[in-house]
């Protein structure tokens, strides 16, 4: 049978105590600097993923930045260019009138020419008219049936002349 005794109890008592520094001081204490150095390890990458995290806010902040100054800059350079569209467009139609203006008063010139040109003509045929009509009157007739017959004849040559 098992005795208890005093001694074994204390035997048992210092044995665990012995034990429990042993196993406290060989187990717990690696395996907590492990898990110490581990939290530290995590911390530190946690660390750095908030910082690149910022990094990548900032550089996300930058570019959106950027992008509006870009898309401000494209609206500047297509307004600039509508506007100097519509000024050559306005130039183009300008020195298109100016031209068209110009022809048509090289035409105008053309034409008063051409109808001075007509008049002198007709003035020439009328004086062959008159002419002929005095040539015919001092061979043909006297009086005042000459000046009708020459008034007639004049008028219808006059006529035909337009």
């Amino acid at each position: 049978m098992l005795k208890i005794d005093a001694f074994n109890i204390i035997a048992i008592v210092i044995n665990l105590l012995v034990l429990f520094v042993a196993i406290k001081l060989l187990l717990f204490k690696p395996i907590l600097a492990i898990i110490a150095k581990r939290q530290e390890e995590a911390d530190a990458q946690f660390d750095e993923a908030a910082k690149k995290q910022a990094e990548a806010d900032q550089l996300k902040s930058q570019y959106d930045t950027c992008l509006a100054g870009i898309e401000e800059e494209k609206r500047r350079v297509v307004s600039e260019a509508r506007k100097e569209a519509d000024a050559k467009g306005r130039k183009v139609v300008n020195d298109a009138r100016e031209e068209a203006f110009k022809v048509q008063e090289k035409i105008v010139a053309e034409a008063k020419a051409e109808r001075d040109k007509i008049i002198k003509s007709a003035e020439k045929d009328i004086a062959d008219m008159v002419v002929d009509a005095a040539t015919k009157i001092v061979g043909a007739k006297s009086g005042a049936d000459i000046d009708s017959s020459l008034y007639d004849e004049f008028i219808g040559k006059a006529g035909e002349v337009k």
